[in-house]
């Protein structure tokens, strides 16, 4: 019975050179070094400075439009006729969806937010908690009768209900020249107050934002 050969193993002078392999990776890992990465300067400038990085919606848009619209909103009729048909009551709002139907990421709950804000600081409307908040806010009510002294429960089902519901949508249109080098990039911003009991609509505003833009 003839025994297996075992393969021979080659010599050290046959084997490849590691010098080229060993490079490879070390070449890799100097390109991380903190040495050799580039330094980033970071300034600090007025929250309230247009600065224009891109054609998209930014913040200096969202601000203008929102200001705009709750001067527009506060001056409607709406709020003073649900006063007077209702002994006096301010009424009550609560956000609802803003659909962002751009291609632009856009947080169009911190563009809502922003307008309810300057409606409850106006005196002249109250928010309740939107569906987000409800949760949270329900969740510790219950928690309270469970572990709160009786004198500083809350009671259970006595929310106060909303009259009017906040809504929204953000469209854009960006048509650009043949060769693409230049376009325009247009936005509309609609807002509506939506009277929750009868489904009439007792406010809409539209503001309009349009910038030219061109590859040099």
């Amino acid at each position: 019975m003839n025994t297996p050969r075992m393969p021979k193993m080659p010599s050290l002078d046959q084997l490849p050179p590691l010098a080229p392999l060993l490079s490879i990776p070390l070449m890799a890992a100097a390109a991380f070094l903190p040495g050799c990465s580039p330094t980033r300067e970071v300034t600090r400038v007025d929250p309230n400075q247009a600065i224009d990085v891109n054609q998209q919606f930014n913040d200096v848009d969202a601000r203008q439009t929102y200001q705009k619209m709750v001067q527009d909103c506060l001056a409607r009729p709406w709020i003073d006729e649900f006063s007077r048909d209702h002994g006096g009551r301010r009424p009550v709002v609560i956000v609802g969806p803003v659909e962002n139907a751009t291609q632009t990421y856009i947080d169009s709950k911190m563009f809502s937010t922003d307008i309810e804000r300057e409606l409850i600081n106006s005196g002249r409307v109250r928010f309740v908690a939107d569906k987000g908040q409800r949760d949270a806010v329900r969740e510790e009510r219950i928690q309270g009768h469970e572990w709160s002294r009786p004198e500083t429960r809350k009671q259970i089902k006595a929310e106060s209900g909303a009259d009017f519901m906040l809504i929204g949508r953000i469209m854009q249109d960006s048509p650009r020249a043949l060769d693409g080098r230049s376009g325009v990039q247009f936005y509309k911003i609609n807002m509506e107050m939506v009277n929750l009991e009868t489904n009439e609509k007792a406010w809409v505003d539209t503001k309009e934002i349009k910038k030219v833009w061109r590859d040099r």
